[in-house]
């Protein structure tokens, strides 16, 4: 199995993406000015792909029966488009930059391996919007502008963990005891650089990747109690722990307001 399944279609659209950065500010290469790193307030909009990184955690082994804090990592890729704000301003003579942004996208990742042999149960993780908060440092390299950001990063995510019961004489059905649907907003941390240049007199082009990291949660099935957790272990509900974690590459542009 490839442990970076992600790793070869990222990369093409990385090179994609920055071919397409290259061409945009050659169009406005003829005036060869310099990014500009004065107040300006500026807006924007942009587009790019995410890919999910998810991971759940057996914690007392009640899907893969008697292996507690075993783990299953699932991922999915989609494509995000979203709008972002700005501001530049100078702080102790270091330039910065204020952001705030939001996206949609279709960020959905599934497995059915939690049960490994029996596949009967289904993890699933949504992403359903995602807005950020993030101030940064800038630094000019000729007509290239490089910035790095940080901040926080709100997401509103839904998990769930499916259970199909069968039998010789029962069909197939959804275990409600064994299954659970959670939707809960989330905040966590954000993480990124970039870089961008002007294309033609206010607007500006800018090429970035984002990380964003929202923490663990718990969640759990056996909602009665009916069953014990792993063997020899109490009856009682027993606890899933998931992680979620998201990354973006993203190609923007952005318009300099009072220039």
């Amino acid at each position: 199995m490839n442990p970076f399944p992600l790793q070869a279609p990222m990369c093409r659209i990385l090179l994609t993406l920055a071919i397409g950065l290259m061409w945009a500010g050659s169009a406005g290469m003829a005036r060869a000015q310099a990014p500009d790193t004065s107040g300006a307030m500026y807006a924007g909009v942009f587009a790019g792909s995410a890919w999910t990184d998810n991971q759940i955690e057996d914690v007392e082994g009640f899907a893969n029966w008697g292996l507690p804090g075993w783990s299953l990592d699932y991922h999915d890729s989609g494509l995000v488009a979203g709008m972002l704000a700005g501001r530049r301003l100078e702080l102790a003579g270091i330039p910065l930059r204020f952001e705030v942004d939001g996206m949609l996208g279709d960020l959905s990742a599934r497995s059915n391996r939690l049960d490994p042999e029996g596949l009967d149960e289904t993890v699933e993780t949504e992403i359903r919007w995602i807005a950020t908060a993030r101030v940064g440092a800038e630094h000019a390299i000729g007509p290239v502008l490089l910035f790095a950001t940080a901040g926080m990063a709100v997401s509103r995510i839904d998990r769930s963990v499916t259970d199909i019961d069968s039998g010789r004489d029962i069909a197939p059905h959804v275990d409600p005891d064994d299954s659970f649907s959670d939707q809960t907003t989330e905040v966590g941390w954000v993480a990124g650089a970039g870089l961008e240049t002007r294309w033609m007199k206010a607007w500006e082009v800018r090429l970035e990747g984002l990380y964003m990291d929202f923490g663990k949660s718990t969640h759990v099935v056996n909602h009665s109690g009916n069953n014990r957790c792993g063997p020899g272990g109490p009856q009682r509900p027993c606890p899933y722990r998931i992680d979620n974690a998201l990354g973006v590459v993203r190609l923007g542009i952005t318009y300099r307001f009072g220039h």
